[in-house]
């Protein structure tokens, strides 16, 4: 029996599980949030040592008795970031048997009944990613254009549908009063203003798309148009990582992820199954139940040589004690 680690760090927090390679979770650990390439190397590297701390001393486990590690990185966006967090990792933990990914591949791994297929992480921003049968990835990140960069980019929406439907180039929305409400204005010239002189935070923004559910349950054509909008993108994206890693004649998982499809409306899924059966009929949509932190963990058992398939049978009756579970 092999003792194997899993971490998930993202900007609003910082995770580590201990595990054995049979599926049995044994301890849970977690931090504040970094990017090494925003908030610096040594501040992350704090973060995880924290966090694998609290997990190895819940489980009772020295750092020695670790085999293997995976992480699970925000930030790892360019090629040579990957062998420097492994090299970081490799200094902080003495572990040799390490693999780093960037954290939208454990959001897929956390997913998915495979080691293989696509995700889409849908928060503040975008990341959208594939991973082939020979274990080949693709992570979009940067290459996904700001207008349709997660819950920022649909906060910019709703705003742009209030001053399009004054203008008149979109029709008339539930929007309006909402927005002029939310941001104390009289009129749209008032919240128009606000934007251009920049009064309008990126947390305004990402606060959004909560009015944005609202107004398409209460039947608003508009924002229901916004979500399916976005959906049939998100969709491009994740067909176009799929045909990159020559994944379109096969069957594989897209794993939805990220609070953005926690959205209770089904216009936003139901762009993306459209895409879907334009180019990739064999795909099939899953919604993400566990933490991307549970992949990690997976992805650990995996490169120590084991097959991770058990995992999935035992993470039900530790869902509860370490919430392994989205919420």
């Amino acid at each position: 029996m092999k003792y194997v680690m899993g971490i998930d760090q993202g900007s609003s927090k910082t995770y580590a599980i201990v595990g054995d390679d049979g599926g049995n979770v044994l301890g849970f650990g977690k931090s504040y949030g970094a990017c090494h390439s925003n908030t610096g190397m040594k501040y992350a590297m704090k973060a995880v040592k924290e966090a694998v701390n609290e997990a190895l001393k819940q489980a009772g486990l020295e750092l020695t008795e670790i085999d293997t590690l995976a992480a699970g990185m925000t930030g790892m966006d360019w090629e040579f970031e990957e062998e420097l967090l492994r090299e970081e990792l490799e200094q902080l933990t003495h572990i040799r048997n390490i693999a780093v990914v960037n954290d939208c591949i454990i959001a897929m791994r956390a997913g998915s009944s495979r080691p293989y297929g696509a995700v889409l992480c849908a928060g503040s921003g975008l990341n959208c990613a594939a991973r082939n049968r020979n274990g080949k990835e693709f992570v979009y990140g940067f290459y996904i254009e700001e207008e349709y960069q997660g819950g920022s980019a649909l906060g910019k929406a709703c705003i742009k549908a209030v001053t399009d439907s004054y203008v008149g180039m979109e029709e008339k929305t539930m929007l309006t009063e909402m927005l002029l409400k939310k941001f104390d204005c009289k009129d749209v010239d008032g919240l128009l203003f606000k934007k251009v002189t920049e009064k309008i935070s990126l947390e305004d923004y990402l606060s959004l798309p909560i009015v944005l559910e609202e107004a398409a349950h209460m039947g608003d054509k508009v924002s229901k148009n916004i979500w399916y909008r976005f959906g049939k993108q998100f969709g491009r994206y994740v067909i176009a990582a799929m045909k990159r890693m020559d994944m379109l004649g096969y069957e594989a998982e897209v794993v939805l992820s990220g609070s953005i499809f926690k959205c209770k409306e089904p216009e936003l899924r139901q762009g993306v199954e459209d895409e879907l059966k334009r180019e990739a009929p064999l795909a099939k949509i899953v919604d993400a139940v566990y933490e991307p932190i549970v992949g990690a963990y997976l992805m650990a058992i995996e490169q120590s040589g084991k097959k991770s398939g058990i995992v999935f049978r035992n993470l039900e009756k530790y869902s509860s004690s370490f919430r392994l579970k989205r919420v």
